[in-house]
């Protein structure tokens, strides 16, 4: 039977780290513009040979696009008659691009396609040709009226067997989008051959999405949008709410008329709204991860703050601009309220107390119901585990040729209690470590014991020290952290010091 006074526990302790607050701001705009982390728009079209290769990437104001109607598998080329001709409104040749690629992608605020088409023009005569392709319901949610079907073309000539292609018009299309604050925003279309081009923008023009951006000049190739350019009965903070989608089209024509468009993308940066989807235990208990997110916005920096529910001065602070955040400093056994916050150029959004629920740090002890001078074998461990993964599986195991001392399951709350006997298969001599392992988010943690015994199988030594194991086949692991190996320590000495006072009373009687 277990004797209370003679118990030594290991105890494992786990940590977080977590992220400190910032103040929450709302209902303003970015305080500053950004653009970063632009790739080129528009179609970008080449011919090797007679081989065409046409690369087209599309983006629409959301990731929830089940009303997205792909570009097809193939496209056709289309005999015009001068490059004044609407486009689409050209003639099959019967010659067709196929796909040979497409690469679709979910950003955090918005979503994208690049198809890459390609074809042989080798039977096409000398003329004057296009490509077109239109899509449907891409841009449901942009506020101007380019929330109409997508298309885009190009436009090329053959001659001789020489063919002659629109040099490609370079474009930001957003990875992470322009925030639009009332700041002048400039965005910059740039053409090879400049000196030879010129940009169609006037407001009558289809290519601005049919109605211009508010509170914009477009000249020269330069976009610029900002409160300075708000005409008669424009209002910036009317016009630009938090959250909004805009489009903006453009065309060059060379000096042969031969036009490119590309399109590009902005939405007006709005404070995050984040929350907190899950955590994790690692490096065996004393560190866990936890994973925040905000959805349809860009997040510069996280903070999440950890409050210790039953000592609110157990406050638990990390930061990070990625997911996941590294929390350290929990303490094994103690329940904690985790708070996220996401802040970008818009302000910081937080999740408010208790909607993530509790985490409990997970505990793990292992108390040995013998000491120097004992016989090893018959002798008791005391197994207690609280804060694991429901019905998971824990261990007992010595080492170091492994010998699996017990096993067991925990139940429904992740909580164990067992009395375990030591076999007599457990009597090796030499020095061993005694490591009890369970499991909390899927991760290992671990609490030690080591023990010395002779070759009669008594106890020569415990303690919490890390000790020389016996024969190779697993390394030790320094028992707990801190506390823990302090408090075993002490437990250690106490109970040696308590054997040999019972011992000298016994001879002296």
């Amino acid at each position: 039977m277990t004797n209370p006074s003679r118990l030594l526990r290991s105890r494992a302790t786990a940590a977080l780290a977590v992220v400190a607050l910032a103040a929450t701001a709302t209902g303003v705009l970015a305080s500053a513009a950004s653009a970063s982390h632009f790739r080129a728009s528009g179609p970008d079209f080449s011919v090797s040979g007679d081989t065409a290769t046409w690369e087209i990437v599309t983006a629409w104001a959301s990731n929830d696009h089940d009303t997205f109607v792909g570009l097809g598998n193939t496209t056709d080329v289309r005999a015009i008659s001068s490059y004044a001709d609407a486009p689409g409104t050209g003639i099959s040749t019967g010659v067709t691009l196929e796909v040979i690629s497409e690469v679709e992608s979910d950003e955090p605020l918005y979503a994208q396609v690049v198809e890459t088409f390609q074809g042989d023009l080798s039977s096409l005569p000398d003329g004057l040709y296009e490509l077109y392709v239109e899509e449907c319901c891409r841009v449901d949610d942009i506020s101007n009226s380019a929330a109409e079907d997508f298309s885009q073309w190009v436009r090329f000539s053959k001659s001789g067997g020489v063919y002659s292609v629109a040099p490609r018009l370079t474009s930001p299309i957003i990875y992470a989008p322009l925030a639009l604050d009332g700041t002048t925003t400039m965005v910059s279309y740039a053409a090879p051959g400049a000196a030879s081009w010129s940009v169609v923008s006037d407001s009558n023009s289809p290519f601005l999405g049919s109605n211009a951006l508010p509170c914009s000049t477009f000249s020269g190739g330069a976009l610029e949008i900002g409160a300075e350019h708000c005409g008669v009965g424009e209002v910036w903070a009317d016009i630009y709410v938090a959250g909004s989608f805009w489009a903006f089209k453009t065309e060059i024509v060379d000096a042969a008329g031969r036009q490119s468009v590309a399109e590009t993308l902005f939405r007006v940066e709005s404070i995050p709204a984040p929350y907190i989807d899950r955590h994790a235990w690692v490096n065996g208990g004393a560190s866990a991860q936890i994973w925040a997110f905000a959805e349809d916005v860009v997040v510069t920096s996280w903070a999440v703050t950890c409050t210790n529910i039953a000592d609110p001065t157990d406050i638990l602070t990390g930061t990070g601009t990625s997911m996941p955040v590294t929390v350290n400093g929990f303490t094994a056994a103690e329940t904690y309220d985790c708070i996220a916050a996401a802040t970008n150029g818009a302000g910081t959004g937080t999740t408010g107390p208790g909607d993530y629920g509790d985490i409990t740090a997970p505990d793990l002890a292992l108390a040995l119901d013998f000491g120097p001078g004992d016989i090893y074998a018959g002798n008791s461990a005391l197994l207690e585990g609280s804060g694991l993964d429901p019905e998971s599986a824990y261990t007992l195991t010595m080492y170091s040729d492994p010998i699996e001392l017990y096993s067991g399951i925990t139940d429904p709350s992740g909580s164990f209690s067992n009395e375990v006997i030591i076999p007599e298969e457990a009597c090796i001599p030499g020095e061993h470590e005694l490591r009890l392992v369970g499991f909390s988010q899927d991760a290992e943690v671990s609490a030690s014991q080591y023990v010395e015994i002779d070759e009669n199988c008594y106890v020569v030594a415990v303690n919490g020290q890390q000790l020389q194991l016996a024969a190779t086949g697993a390394s030790p692991v320094a028992v707990g952290a801190g506390l823990a190996g302090l408090t075993l320590a002490l437990a250690g000495a106490a109970l040696m010091a308590l054997r040999g006072a019972r011992r000298a009373s016994t001879t002296t009687a």
